[in-house]
């Protein structure tokens, strides 16, 4: 048995929250870049560990990321981008209903992209949130909104961050697995949305070792892209489901 079937017992046994129990099905590498600091803001929306009836009671007043001014170029008008709010970000409430019998709940666990960080951000961030989720067993989710200085360079990060997940070049799977890309799908939601989905699969040389699914969507509309990422043991949030979550985290964009 490889070290995917080994943490799964290790999961079982409340070490989830580590963050580390889902790393196994590959060799997740460096392959990722830090993400520029420069003109980066990181507030989180806090998470309750505890799942909320509504959006509005989970949304602290310190989740919304100040505005900076932006300079006036001669003769162009000022733009300034659309303000993020914690209200846009999912709750564990919404995350469990639309993937039922699951038990998700929010977390301050990091849950951490397969194809990291590069796969939820890109360059010029002006302004961030993000809201973790667990099953507190075997899977571990987010979703990261961005900020950007305009719809043009929004544009441009929302093809960086599809780029990079198609590519994953992060993850490494372990000897006895092999990856492939099972889902890749555009909607009409926002402006832009695309479904990607990585599994992570045993060789027929290591039967016993476990699969791992990790689904993505990522949505544009105006300046600002979220991302959802999940990672999990077996084949991960259905199809449909998670195309449900995508439909009500685009929704909140406005």
């Amino acid at each position: 048995m490889t070290r995917w079937g080994t943490r799964r017992i290790i999961a079982a046994a409340g070490l989830l929250a580590t963050g580390l129990s889902l790393v196994a099905c590959g060799n997740e590498g460096d392959g990722s870049r830090p993400q520029p600091a420069a003109d980066a803001t990181e507030t989180s929306a806090t998470p309750s560990i505890t799942p909320t009836t509504t959006s509005s009671s989970t949304t602290p007043a310190s989740s919304t990321t100040p505005e900076r001014s932006v300079p006036e170029v001669a003769g162009t008008p000022t733009v300034v981008p659309a303000q993020l709010s914690g209200r846009m970000l999912l709750t564990g409430t919404e995350v469990a209903k639309a993937d039922p019998n699951r038990g998700w709940i929010e977390t301050k666990t990091d849950g951490r992209p397969i194809c990291g960080p590069t796969s939820t951000r890109g360059n010029g961030v002006r302004g961030s949130l993000a809201r973790q989720f667990t099953t507190e067993l075997d899977a571990l989710g987010g979703q990261w909104l961005t900020r950007y200085q305009s719809p043009a360079v929004a544009e441009a990060a929302y093809d960086r961050i599809v780029a990079t997940i198609k590519s994953c070049n992060s993850l490494t799977p372990a000897p006895t697995h092999a990856r492939k890309l099972t889902e890749s799908r555009t909607l009409p939601l926002g402006d832009a949305t695309t479904i990607l989905r990585w599994y992570d699969y045993p060789l027929p040389t290591d039967p016993g070792s476990e699969p791992g699914g990790f689904p993505y969507a990522v949505t544009r509309k105006g300046s600002i892209v979220s991302v959802l990422a999940f990672r999990e043991m077996g084949a991960g949030v259905a199809p449909a489901h998670f195309e449900a979550l995508t439909r009500t985290a685009a929704a909140r964009l406005g």
